[in-house]
C-alpha cells in the first residue's frame, strides 16, 4: 500500500485544478461602438452580440458538447481581434475561453490519460492545455501593455525586477477594463506553470504571478464569484514552502470563499480537496468536500451548471482514488513506514507542480 508520501507524489502528476468559476460567462463590459470603417464597426458589434449571448454556455448541461462548440468560436473572435486589436472587451473574452477551454476540457482528458493513457496521450493533452494557456497569456497580457506601455508595458518591466513588475502593476485601477485582462493573464500563467513545473524557468515566474494575484485582490476581491481570492488561496496553497507555500492558510481561505458563494460553486470544494485536504493530510475533509460535491443538485443554479457538471465528474474520479493519498481509516499516518503527516506529507517536490492548481 502506497504511503501517504508517496501516495502525494502521485498528485503533482494529476492534481491539476484552481476552484474558480469556470470562464464561459460574458465579462460585465461596455463594447466600444466607435469604428474608423465599416468592418471594424461589425466586428465591435459582432463583440457585442457574443458578450450578450455568452451565458448562455454556462447553462449546458453537457460538457461534450460545450467541448465541441468552443473552438469553433475562439476561431471566430482570432478573426476579430485582426480587425480590431484594440478592443479590450475581445481580449477578455478570448482569455477566459481559452483558459476555460484548457482546464474544464483539455486538462480533464490529460488526467483521465493519467489514469488509463500512455505517455503519449497524456504529453499530447498537456500540449494542447499548454497552447489554450499561452494564448490566453498572449491576448491579455498584449491588451494589458496596449493599456499602459510605459517602460515597454507589463511583460517588459519583469526583465527589471519585482518591484518594478509591482509598480507597473499598481498602474492598472480601472475595474471595468483592467480587471478581466488581469484576472484570465494570472490565470493563464499560473495554470501554464503548473503544467510546467519541472522546468525552472516556469517555476521562477510564480513571484510575478503572485503579484498579479495581489492586485486582483486589491482591485475587485468579488469578481467572478470571488474568483481572486480563489485564485491567491490556490496559489498559497500549493506553490512550494520555500516559495510561502501554506495549504492551512489556503484552506481558510478557500472555506470563506465556499461560504459567500453560498456553497454553490463546487469547484472551490474541488480546489479545498486537492490541494489543501491532501496537503495536510486531513481524510475526512477530502472525502466530505467531495461528497458534497456529488450530492449537489446540478439544476438548482443553472448559471453555474456547467462549472459544476465539471466539478462532479472530477469528484467522482478523485473519491474513487482516496486510498492513494491517505492512509486506510483508522492508521496513524504519523507512524506509518516513519512517514510524517500534514504539510510534510505532500514534499517540497509536489509544492513544485502547482503555480496553482
Amino acid at each position: 500500500m502506497k504511503t501517504a508520501r508517496s501516495s502525494a507524489s502521485n498528485l503533482a502528476t494529476s492534481s491539476r485544478t484552481l476552484g474558480f468559476a469556470l470562464a464561459l460567462l460574458a465579462v460585465p463590459a461596455c463594447i466600444p461602438l466607435l469604428a474608423c470603417d465599416t468592418g471594424q464597426f461589425a466586428a465591435s458589434s459582432t463583440v457585442g452580440v457574443m458578450r450578450r449571448a455568452a451565458p448562455s454556455a454556462s447553462r449546458y448541461r453537457d460538457p461534450d458538447l460545450a467541448e465541441a462548440a468552443m473552438p469553433a468560436s475562439m476561431g471566430q473572435m482570432e478573426g476579430l481581434l485582426e480587425l480590431i486589436p484594440g478592443d479590450m472587451v475581445l481580449r477578455g473574452l478570448m482569455g477566459r475561453s481559452y483558459v476555460s477551454f484548457g482546464y474544464a476540457f483539455m486538462e480533464e482528458h490529460m488526467e483521465v490519460a493519467e489514469l488509463a493513457g500512455t505517455e503519449e496521450e497524456i504529453d499530447h493533452w498537456r500540449n494542447r492545455a499548454t497552447l489554450a494557456y499561452i494564448r490566453a497569456r498572449e491576448v491579455t497580457l498584449e491588451g494589458l501593455d496596449q493599456r499602459y506601455p510605459q517602460d515597454g508595458g507589463l511583460v517588459a518591466t519583469q526583465h527589471t525586477g519585482l518591484e518594478a513588475f509591482v509598480n507597473h502593476l499598481n498602474l492598472y485601477t480601472n475595474v471595468e477594463t483592467d480587471m478581466p485582462l488581469l484576472m484570465f493573464a494570472t490565470y493563464a500563467w499560473a495554470r501554464y506553470i503548473g503544467l510546467h513545473r519541472d522546468d525552472m524557468n516556469a517555476i521562477a515566474d510564480l513571484p510575478y504571478v503572485t503579484a498579479m494575484s495581489d492586485r486582483l485582490l486589491e482591485l475587485d476581491p468579488t469578481y467572478l464569484d470571488y474568483a481572486p481570492q480563489a485564485l491567491h488561496a490556490g496559489l498559497i496553497g500549493s506553490a512550494p514552502q520555500a516559495l510561502g507555500g501554506r495549504p492551512a492558510d489556503a484552506r481558510i481561505e478557500l472555506e470563506h470563499v465556499i461560504e459567500l458563494s453560498h456553497r454553490q460553486n463546487l469547484l472551490y470544494f474541488m480546489t479545498e480537496a486537492q490541494i489543501c485536504a491532501i496537503s495536510l493530510q486531513d481524510r475526512a475533509l477530502y472525502r466530505s468536500l467531495l461528497e458534497e460535491i456529488l450530492a449537489f443538485d446540478l439544476d438548482s443554479v443553472p448559471d453555474q451548471r456547467l462549472a459544476n457538471t465539471v466539478a462532479q465528474r472530477r469528484a467522482r474520479r478523485w473519491l474513487d482514488r482516496i486510498d492513494e493519498f491517505f492512509e486506510p481509516e483508522g492508521m496513524d499516518s504519523s507512524s506509518a513506514d516513519g512517514e510524517t503527516s500534514g504539510g510534510e506529507a505532500s514534499g517540497s517536490e509536489d509544492g513544485d507542480a502547482a503555480a496553482v492548481e
